[in-house]
């Protein structure tokens, strides 16, 4: 990957135009060659952080596509995140380590998003697709249990009713999950009322186990980290020197 300030700048200037003033907006840093070009078609959506993204992001992706035979699959980058600054990469470096990641596959495109609620995500993306397009976004444990807690909305059941509307969830194992609070939002009648809408994935140990925290704490201590990220991503972290000392 070669690294060119411009491009940096563009990237730069992309994420600043989708500052989370106003309603929810998404845009296409990168869009699918051979998308998603049907009315009713199935896009599955990861929303992260990506600071990196990682092997078990990938691997979560791979298995949401195969669940639902998705059309395209689609990575978004938020200006906002509901519970972590930015910190490590910038988001214009994370961006360039995405379309890095994406570049080539034809049925994989970048957007960036200027709202963190996964209701506002939803509303953001349906402009760009065709009509009916059914929102799959996979999401970790931990993810799920913010969807469904109240603190996160101002009218908790409008808002919740609104995100299901045309949107399903696909949850895959994290080793981080308290089964407790899990087991909790089981038996909840929020929950049970939206049952049909999520599915569940499994991922094996060495997948669930791994994290972007491990990456930026690999990366600081010069160990090396290409068995936990995609190549293409590995490359990226490489050429903009990212999560040194």
């Amino acid at each position: 990957m070669r690294v060119d300030p411009r491009k940096l700048q563009e990237l730069q200037s992309f994420m600043e135009a989708l500052e989370p003033g106003g309603g929810p907006r998404s845009a296409f840093f990168r869009r699918a060659a051979k998308g998603l070009d049907r009315s009713g078609g199935c896009l599955v959506v990861m929303d992260a952080s990506f600071n990196p993204m990682t092997v078990a992001h990938e691997a979560m992706l791979n298995r949401a596509s195969e669940s639902c035979k998705a059309d395209e699959a689609l990575l978004m980058l938020s200006h906002a995140n509901v519970d972590k600054p930015v910190y490590g990469a910038s988001l214009a470096q994370r961006l360039a380590m995405l379309d890095h990641y994406a570049e080539p596959y034809p049925n994989v495109s970048v957007v960036g998003c200027s709202h963190a609620r996964f209701v506002d995500k939803a509303t953001a993306l349906r402009p760009l697709y065709p009509e009916s397009t059914g929102l799959h976004f996979v999401v970790g444990y931990d993810t799920l249990l913010r969807i469904f807690d109240p603190r996160y909305y101002s009218n908790f059941q409008d808002e919740l009713a609104a995100l299901f509307h045309g949107a399903h969830i696909i949850a895959a194992n994290r080793d981080n999950i308290d089964p407790e609070a899990l087991n909790r939002l089981s038996k909840g009648p929020e929950f049970a009322a939206y049952s049909d809408k999520i599915r569940f994935i499994r991922l094996n140990n060495a997948y669930s186990r791994i994290s972007s925290t491990e990456v930026r704490a690999l990366r600081k201590t010069g160990a090396a980290v290409g068995h936990l990220v995609p190549s293409r991503i590995a490359d990226a972290i490489a050429a903009l020197d990212l999560y040194r000392a």
